[in-house]
């Protein structure tokens, strides 16, 4: 191989792994494939022999061609992990090379299995359907075997010595999780079960449909002179939406460089230049957008708001990856998201003295932690645990404690009842109950307290995970010891007691609360297209059925008010309306209340982020229904009953804790305890 371009795909979503989009919509900037996106242009194609994909925890040894793709071809054909051998006759997982031309005959890879499985098997499909299986029984075949050399058995695979892959320094520690949602898995399956009966999905799921926005795309060609190497690092998006980072907004505060630099906020989009995908990047951007000596740029610290449901984190050298997980989360770049920039240390922001930035913003007195504490603006939840089974040929099924509401699927079923609240660090009044994995039968021991033995049952054993939860009755754990090691665990029931079974019972806990609702609301308005109707929730959903959402506005839940707020109410009926707080009964869907003061000194703001939103409820002519309208609607409607401004976005920024107590964040900082696929682990704030 004389020359080589290295395409590393970044799906840039919440999305679980998709190991054969990936693929895909890197081989489509690598071809032009102009109908995939409108963000590949003819001139990015290239002219090239072989595309592989390459699985980044497996490494070749000496003797392996890149360049032999004459036929479709499986080069890792000799796998450490699998005695050197593939995983099974028929696996076309791994490291696999074709040309182009045979990569679209079979229509690429599936772009739908999300997750870990079945698609690599499914690439045997889409080559057998195809008549491109070359290969026979090797490296399975027997002694004086009839199959060797007659084709069609499995994908083609160079010849013994010429086809070994390592991944002692990857796939064990390091490689990824394999089934982490069993729901996905489970629709894997069912694809896998449709074109193994001969279904005809691949012709039309694919490289030929392929839709995708190209986030980001950057070169290193500093191998290329002597190596022949050129690396491309391409960040994807599923759909055919724009996603422009460059439209997130990001507030500065006054003082954040200094006492009075700036005098007033600064609001603009993060704008076109090099992407800020780390910290450093983001503290570089702030001081631009000042434009002026700014020391307090250089170790600032910024909240990253997710305005869907007004949650934030504190992002600071802490979690570097965390800026890149909270933009591949959002939705819309330029509705979705808020960069608030703060020069304190990360700590500071929930738990020092706040009057480094001003007497104008912040108060003396208090801490902004203790502010946030005390308008219920701050949440560090507990996460879900769930105790799951999966069947042994005898002695009963054997148990096993998942981090998460549901078990991972692969043949692990929930315990009924099985699920509970816990946190993952100590927390006052909770204990700890820690279970530790024997990685030669997958089996687990449940002990008190956080370590674990190193030999039980003649076994070895680590440290699986630990959760924290109090003292109660509602959950049990017992021991089983036996002769048999694969038959020695423990078992966790939503009971009282674990004896018998020849279990012995060991401990109790109890659940610790489910945490209590956030302060803050983002709250959606969607519209049917007749604008008769409209459809008001906190659930971000309003762009669903027959409504499409037409706005969203920042509030507080009505029990969390200050006394200079206004309050309103959502009736439960059909086609939502607002009620003033004089209207209300106590009997809605839900209330809210918003903050009356709207001023803040203003240093400079982008007009696309200057907009404000009107919102009111009234009669169209003629109708006996009461409407809501959203901005220019307004002047349309009769008798209203309601007229209000939402929070405009610099209200959003600007919602700290002031000086003389006037208002309350309208968005609430929430630290969790465990990493998730996106920004908030689901259902964490349930």
């Amino acid at each position: 191989v004389q020359r080589w371009v290295v395409y590393v795909s970044e799906q840039f979503d919440s999305q679980t792994f998709n190991r054969g989009w990936n693929f895909n919509t890197a081989l489509a900037i690598a071809s032009a494939q102009t109908t995939a996106s409108a963000d590949i242009k003819s001139e990015m194609g290239m002219d090239f022999d072989c595309a592989v994909i390459q699985d980044i925890d497996y490494l070749p040894e000496k003797g392996v061609d890149y360049g032999d793709c004459e036929v479709p071809m499986q080069l890792s054909a000799e796998i450490d992990r699998y005695n050197w051998k593939t995983p099974y006759l028929t696996s076309a997982g791994g490291i696999v090379g074709m040309s182009l031309r045979h990569w679209r005959k079979i229509n690429g890879f599936g772009n739908n299995y999300f997750g870990w499985g079945g698609e690599d098997d499914e690439l045997h499909h889409r080559l057998r359907l195809n008549g491109l299986l070359y290969g026979d029984c090797y490296p399975y075949c027997s002694k004086n075997d009839g199959n060797v050399g007659k084709p069609g058995q499995s994908i083609k695979r160079p010849k013994k010595g010429f086809g070994r892959f390592s991944g002692k320094f990857m796939h064990s520690a390091n490689h990824t999780k394999r089934i982490t949602d069993s729901r996905a898995y489970s629709r894997n399956l069912e694809q896998l079960k449709e074109i193994g009966s001969g279904g005809n999905r691949w012709k039309t799921d694919g490289l030929n449909s392929l839709a995708f926005s190209i986030v980001d795309s950057q070169e290193d060609a500093a191998d290329e002179e002597k190596y022949g190497i050129t690396y491309r690092h391409i960040k994807v998006r599923r759909g055919k939406k724009p996603f422009h980072v460059r439209d997130v907004p990001m507030a500065i505060p006054p003082g954040f460089c200094k006492s009075t630099v700036p005098d007033g906020w600064i609001l603009k989009k993060l704008g076109d230049g090099p992407i800020p995908w780390d910290l450093e990047g983001l503290r570089q951007r702030a001081a631009a957008f000042v434009g002026a000596e700014c020391p307090g740029a250089s170790k600032a610290n910024f909240l990253l708001v997710d305005r869907r449901q007004q949650v934030a984190k504190i992002f600071d050298k802490s979690m570097e990856r965390m800026l890149v997980v909270y933009l591949r989360s959002l939705g819309s770049a330029m509705e979705d998201a808020l960069i608030v920039a703060d020069p304190r240390p990360g700590p500071e922001i929930l738990k020092a003295p706040a009057g480094q930035l001003g007497t104008s913003l912040f108060m003396r007195r208090k801490t902004v932690g203790e502010a946030f504490q005390d308008t219920h603006a701050f949440r560090d939840p507990p996460t879900f645990y769930c105790v799951c089974t999966s069947k042994l040929k005898k002695g009963g099924p054997k148990y096993s404690v998942h981090q998460g509401d549901h078990c991972s699927g692969g043949g692990w079923d929930a315990v009924p009842g099985g699920l509970w609240r816990g946190y993952a660090n100590p927390k006052p009044g909770t204990k700890a109950v820690t279970w530790c994995d024997n990685e030669k039968h997958w089996t687990q021991v449940l002990v008190k307290g956080t370590s674990c033995p190193e030999t039980w049952s003649g076994l070895k054993w680590i440290v699986g995970g630990t959760f924290y939860v109090k003292e109660g009755t509602s959950f049990c754990a017992g021991t089983r010891k036996v002769d048999s090691e694969e038959m020695s665990f423990s078992r966790l029931l939503a009971k009282k007691s674990c004896s018998g079974d020849g279990f012995t019972h060991e401990l109790n806990f109890d659940p610790v609360a489910e945490p209590e609702p956030v302060a803050s609301l983002g709250i959606c308005i969607g519209q049917d297209a007749s604008r008769q109707k409209s459809r008001i929730s906190m659930q971000d959903d309003c762009d669903s059925g027959e409504f499409t959402h037409v706005a969203r506005f920042a509030a507080r839940r009505a029990k969390f008010a200050l006394q200079s707020d206004r309050l309103f109410c959502v009736p439960n009926a059909a086609g939502d309306v607002i009620r003033a707080e004089g209207r209300c009964t106590g009997t809605e869907g839900f209330d809210f209340a918003l903050p009356v003061d709207h001023e803040h000194p203003v240093s400079e703001i982008h007009p696309d982020l200057a907009k404000e939103l009107r919102l009111c409820v009234g009669f169209r002519e003629g109708k006996d229904k009461p409407s809501i309208g959203v901005d220019q609607q307004c002047d349309s409607l009769q008798r209203l009953s309601v007229d209000f401004q939402a929070p405009s976005l610099l209200d959003v920024a600007a919602s700290m804790p002031s000086a003389h107590a006037k208002t309350a964040p309208l968005f609430t900082i929430v630290e969790e305890e465990v990493t998730c696929f996106g920004f908030l682990c689901p259902n964490v704030l349930k």
